[in-house]
């Protein structure tokens, strides 16, 4: 074994010299976000309605890929890249878990299936009045919370002084939108209904209205299928996907789809991250047309003007849904 060593002992040397930085830069965790580009996913696999009239065409969101505390090698290696990106974490999300941001994401693509489901049914429903779905507000669901707040990542806002979402929104949404200090939140946390007061600090929070569909007696029926997908970015292209196997016209008329964009009940498109990325993911995947919430257009613009042959996918700014609607009627 000493003779070994004296024989390869430069070779040894040279192997931890190269090594031994590589593992210790691939094993520290910084405060930085690496995105890449992902794929296209049809709508379809996240909600499938019972009899939906055929399409031609296709309607498909784009995820990108995205790792929170990233590795000091792989930082390093990412900023290089033309198609990634490598940003700071924000220092007000720095409190949250690895565990916590995935339960985030979580409620954020559940809440935006929810709006797609509320959206899309009552839009149908002005063309076809047999399509119908009953909804009611549930919760409150806790999504963001200060470092120093009382609330949890998927804390349930069930009530405010007592009054009681399911008993009277209208009066639980006025106490909610007009929150002052000292008032007493009813909360469930897992199976555990507990009262926090609020304080400043309390109040730093952000969620989503978490509303309970009547599923038996939707027409037509429909089923979410469980996925892996985390974030709220889905939430237009779902929107228009379901609204279009509601109805008997086809709105692709043909071609291939994608966009993205956060949607809230009222129709609203919000905007998202990784907006460049998702641009050159469509490209590669030869979408025709790409939906981008207006404000993210011009980050988007910017890699779109980048394309080779950028003419083969139009890109459109979004600002609601009804928006989405006249460019694909009229694409």
């Amino acid at each position: 074994m000493k003779d070994f060593f004296k024989r390869y002992w430069y070779i040894i040397l040279m192997t931890l010299v190269i090594n031994l930085p590589i593992l210790i830069l691939g094993c520290v965790r910084t405060n930085q976000t690496v995105t890449l580009k992902g794929d296209t996913t049809i709508v379809e696999n996240f909600v499938e309605i019972d009899h939906a009239n055929p399409q031609a065409g296709s309607f498909s969101t784009i995820y990108v890929i995205s790792m929170d505390h990233s590795t000091m090698l792989q930082t390093l290696i990412l900023q290089a890249s033309k198609t990634s990106e490598v940003e700071d974490m924000p220092s007000h999300y720095l409190h949250f878990t690895r565990e916590e941001l995935v339960k985030m994401g979580r409620i954020q693509h559940e809440s935006s299936i929810i709006y797609s489901l509320m959206l899309a049914y009552e839009a149908a429903g002005l063309i076809d009045e047999r399509i119908h779905l009953e909804s009611s507000f549930d919760a409150y669901v806790i999504a963001y919370y200060d470092s120093v707040s009382e609330f949890r990542i998927g804390d349930r806002i069930i009530g405010i002084n007592g009054i009681m979402a399911k008993d009277d929104f209208q009066a639980f949404r006025e106490a909610f939108n007009n929150a002052k200090e000292n008032d007493v939140y009813q909360v469930e946390r897992g199976n555990t209904r507990i009262e926090i007061k609020n304080t400043k600090e309390n109040m730093r929070i952000s969620g989503y209205g978490y509303y309970s569909l009547e599923e038996t007696t939707a027409f037509p029926t429909y089923k979410i299928k469980e996925t892996n997908v985390g974030g709220p970015s889905g939430g237009l292209l779902q929107t228009l996907a379901l609204y279009n196997a509601l109805i008997a016209e086809d709105i692709t008329h043909g071609k291939k789809i994608a966009g993205t964009g956060t949607i809230s009940p009222d129709g609203t498109v919000g905007r998202i991250g990784g907006i460049q990325q998702k641009i050159y993911t469509a490209f590669d995947d030869d979408i025709e047309i790409f939906l981008c919430p207006k404000d993210n257009y011009e980050e988007a613009l910017l890699a779109y003007n980048t394309l080779p042959n950028k003419e083969s996918m139009k890109l459109y700014s979004i600002e609601t849904f009804a928006d989405a609607l006249e460019v694909l009627n009229n694409a």
